[in-house]
Formats: structure tokens, C-alpha cells, sequence
């Protein structure tokens, strides 16, 4: 019988989990990728009205704030951020102030690399999110398609969101295709929150690394209606359906949302 010698050098061989995940990263970061729009918010006392709009007064989800619009208070560029902040103020018959920025009418777009970084607020009661929607005008919510880049209510602070809403799948029904992810303490630092969008899925990234991931099934707009030009929203919510679960702690105002950059890629081979 022959002798039979193995050498162990030290190196593990991937897992085709760890495979993927290092593929998703390398197309995240180093993607044939060309900058179509972006807001850098490094100069000015107000967001860009060429590049933003507001939504305004008491909008959805039975939420406590009244968005106001263009409100330094509510709204305002400082320090190379976009600050938004929730208030505890009466105003117009509301407790509470807060912005939802928006470039519906503005800045539309299909497929492509989406990334937000920003650092969001903590307390029970708030709710920031990063977010994408089709037009509603024609079809409504859900069949217009929302793409929730990024979702934190602060009664569960260190557990960050990440879902998708069409007609079949979406929260007014319970069947929204949503993963979470916990981080340690994630409110206390900046954090890349991103997307890949393309005609065959809606992949989720935090901090260049890939979440999870909402693949067209073929079947439909009701299944997938994201061939269409979908804006970008950013907002601060205060109580609500979800955010106000556990009710509002009225010590943490004011709570400031703050995002340093909003940049949108889209590939010449798309």
C-alpha cells in the first residue's frame, strides 16, 4: 500500500455563500457603474430646490408629525449633511414637526445602484427611512412598487430594515418581503446604506456588504412592477403604525437624521 500524505497549508476553501457574498460585493463596489445624480449636500443653508421637493402636512401611516416644507427647523444643510429634524412643537394642530424630502417630479429613474449615507436618529418614537416609489397617480400603493432601502424604528434601535412592496406582497396585507439585520449600536455612527436594481431582482447592501436580495418571478406587475421610473424619498417619521408602537419618548427632541450623501449609478450595459 502506497503512503498516502496530505498538507495542510493553512487555507480554508470558500463556502459558495461566502463565493456569492464576495462576488455581490466586488459588483457593489467595483461595478461598471456611472454617476447619473447625486446631492453631496456640501454647500448651501437649504436642500437644493432644483434637486428636492417636500411633501407636507399629516401624509400616512397615522403619523404623529406634520411634514413641513422648506422649514430650516425641520430641514437644513450643516456641517457637509443633510439634517432632518423631529421636533416636539405644536404646529398646525400636530405635536410634533418633522421634513420628508423627495424628487418626485424632479429626479426619476429605473435600475441602477442607489447608496445613502447617512446616521440615524435613536429613541422610541422615531422612524427614519431611505426609501423608493413608483407613481402612484395611475395604480396607487402597493402596485406602484416601494423600495425601502433602509428602515429603523427606534423602540427596536439596533435592528435595520430592509423590504420591498408591490401589490402582492406589502404590509397592508402582511406579506411584504422584508429582512432585517441587527448592528451594534448603529445609530451612534454613519452607515452606508445601498441597493442594485436591475430587471431580474432588488439587491440590498449595508455598508458594501449584501443583505439580502427580491428576485422578479415572472409573474407580473403585481409581483414586480419595478420596470418603472421610481424618486427617491428621505424622511423622518414620528409615531405612527409602526414607529409609534411603543409610543413616543418626548425627552429625545430634537432628533436629527442626518445624511452626508444621496449618489445614483446607472451601468452603460443596462
Amino acid at each position: 500500500m502506497g503512503l498516502l500524505v496530505l498538507l495542510w497549508t493553512g487555507v480554508r476553501a470558500e463556502t459558495p455563500i461566502q463565493t456569492a457574498q464576495a462576488e455581490a460585493a466586488q459588483r457593489y463596489e467595483q461595478g461598471d457603474w456611472v454617476m447619473v445624480w447625486n446631492d453631496e449636500f456640501d454647500s448651501g443653508v437649504m436642500p437644493s430646490p432644483e434637486k428636492w421637493g417636500y411633501e407636507e402636512g399629516l401624509i400616512r401611516n397615522n403619523e404623529l408629525q406634520y411634514y413641513t416644507k422648506a422649514r430650516a427647523e425641520n430641514a437644513r444643510i450643516s456641517g457637509g449633511s443633510l439634517v432632518i429634524t423631529g421636533r416636539r412643537e405644536d404646529y398646525h394642530g400636530s405635536r410634533y414637526t418633522s421634513a420628508s424630502l423627495n424628487t418626485a417630479g424632479k429626479f426619476e429613474f429605473t435600475y441602477g445602484k442607489v447608496e445613502i449615507r447617512a446616521k440615524i436618529p435613536t429613541g422610541r418614537g422615531t422612524w427614519p427611512a431611505a426609501w423608493l416609489l413608483g407613481e402612484t397617480s395611475k395604480v396607487g400603493w402597493p402596485r406602484c412598487g416601494e423600495i425601502d432601502i433602509m428602515e429603523n424604528v427606534g423602540f427596536d434601535p439596533s435592528k435595520l430594515h430592509f423590504t420591498v412592496h408591490t401589490g402582492a406582497f406589502n404590509g397592508a396585507a402582511g406579506t411584504q418581503k422584508s429582512t432585517a439585520v441587527v448592528r451594534d449600536r448603529p445609530w451612534e455612527d454613519f452607515h452606508r446604506y445601498g441597493i442594485i436594481w436591475t430587471h431580474e431582482r432588488i439587491e440590498f447592501f449595508l455598508d458594501g456588504e449584501k443583505i439580502s436580495e427580491f428576485t422578479n418571478d415572472g409573474q407580473g406587475v403585481d409581483h414586480w412592477p419595478f420596470d418603472a421610473p421610481e424618486y427617491l424619498i428621505i424622511n423622518l417619521a414620528l409615531g405612527g403604525d409602526w414607529g409609534g408602537t411603543k409610543g413616543v419618548d418626548d425627552t429625545i427632541f430634537p432628533a436629527e437624521y442626518k445624511v452626508d450623501y444621496v449618489r445614483v449609478w446607472q451601468s452603460p450595459k443596462r
